[in-house]
């Protein structure tokens, strides 16, 4: 009798260890833990100590945290993966999933992009943010992404573009004939142009030896990327022009974002979002900690237009507006927004 007893009790026992054990292991748990995390590749052209750098940096960590764990960023700075131009055409292939970038660089798909480097269109720092924190900023991206196929996320305000050069450049007249390193873009081109200037389209990477042999005459850039990649060491006049205030964004294939599962979509516009404020937030202290910096170089001349000249460029370029009457609705929304 007692062996059966004992018998009956040992099956009990093996019968609640097994009907424990499915009760507490969930039917996705063999799938989540065998689970693939998702890698987006994310690149620049800025060196490590480029604000872009920061930017990819807190993107990666949020990507990271809100996913917990089921979406990396592999973070290629310094244009590892190439020129921007090529990085564009990789993204179409699913090579590359995303660059930080100014729109101006996609003109070459659409002249709506052109916008990114439209000169003047800008009375200050201030009038700038509010314009793309306003609803604006959604209506431009979704017809950017309709005409080129680029999805834009974020707005990283880069600061006014001013001019580095190895003479020094006082008024509309030092413009002319100047040999000036502009970005592969045609807005920019003819911009320069109607200064009187002669536009030299090339990858940034190459601009640090060019100025340094002498091949051009002076290149622009926000201040953060003109002394993160020290090219005042080879043309040190610095004239503030602020000819252009510009942004990067991230930048997408639509098409590719749309196949990433919903969860990480949505990751990926939250972290695109914190890292686009904090850069935004960083740039105006950083360009009065450059300038400080700067002045205090015997080397460096920092040349400061007055209203008067600035008036002259602005008139000089008037003409460059009309060469892009898709733009127009656009930046005279832009011009009154209050």
């Amino acid at each position: 009798m007692k062996k059966w007893i004992c018998i009956g009790i040992c099956l009990l026992l093996a019968m609640s260890i097994a009907g424990g054990g499915k009760q507490e292991t969930p039917k996705t748990a063999p799938a989540a833990a065998t689970e693939k995390p998702i890698v987006l590749k994310l690149t620049h052209e800025g060196p490590m100590g480029d604000q872009r750098q920061k930017a990819s940096e807190t993107f990666a960590r949020v990507v990271k945290e809100r996913t917990g764990g089921r979406a990396t960023v592999e973070i290629y700075p310094a244009a590892s993966l190439g020129p921007k131009e090529q990085v564009q055409l990789g993204m179409e292939t699913g090579v590359v999933d995303s660059l930080i970038e100014d729109v101006g660089t996609l003109q070459r798909y659409h002249n709506i992009c052109a916008i990114g480097f439209m000169p003047f269109i800008y009375k200050s720092e201030e009038h700038f943010v509010k314009v793309w924190k306003s609803p604006f900023k959604n209506e431009y991206f979704s017809e950017v992404e309709k005409k080129t196929g680029f999805k834009l996320i974020g707005v990283m305000y880069r600061g006014g573009r001013q001019i580095t050069s190895i003479k020094s450049i006082t008024r509309l007249e030092d413009l002319k004939g100047l040999k000036i390193r502009v970005p592969t873009s045609e807005v920019m081109v003819n911009t320069f142009k109607a200064l009187g200037a002669s536009p030299v389209p090339m990858n940034f990477p190459e601009v640090f030896g060019a100025l340094q042999q002498k091949v051009i005459d002076a290149q622009e850039n926000p201040l953060d990327t003109i002394n993160s990649n020290s090219i005042q060491e080879v043309a040190p006049n610095i004239t503030l022009s602020n000819h252009i205030i510009g942004a990067f964004n991230f930048q997408f294939w639509g098409k590719t974002f749309t196949k990433y599962p919903e969860w990480l979509q949505k990751v990926i516009v939250e972290a695109a979002e914190i890292a686009a404020d904090e850069y935004t937030a960083d740039t105006s202290k950083k360009e009065q900690q450059i300038l400080e910096k700067w002045s205090k170089d015997p080397k460096i001349k920092i040349i400061r237009l007055d209203d008067k000249e600035l008036a002259r460029w602005r008139e000089a370029v008037s003409s460059v507006y009309d060469s892009y009457p898709d733009l127009k609705p656009y930046l005279k929304k832009i011009v009154e927004f209050k």
